[in-house]
């Protein structure tokens, strides 16, 4: 049986809704990761992100002092602690 997704004004199809979640825990996931980042149009940054916090109800990063969308991430690698 199959059936069809219906979009309804002013309401996410349920995959859209758990987006939010995924990208906090995401977010979570990167904190101690080095990051490069695109900072704007032609500076990328790179760096450790030391923490993450909801702004407006999106994940934040917070590299070097300055905050970040998850979405400017370019890599994410795992910090090695020597």
């Amino acid at each position: 049986m199959l059936r069809t997704l219906q979009n309804k004004p002013g309401r996410m199809p349920f995959a859209e809704d758990n987006l939010g979640g995924i990208r906090k825990n995401l977010a979570k996931a990167m904190v101690g990761s080095t990051v490069d980042l695109l900072s704007d149009h032609h500076t990328i940054a790179h760096g450790i992100v030391a923490g993450v916090y909801m702004a407006s109800g999106a994940p934040k990063i917070v590299v070097n002092g300055r905050t970040y969308d998850v979405s400017q991430v370019l890599t994410a690698t795992t910090s090695s602690i020597q």
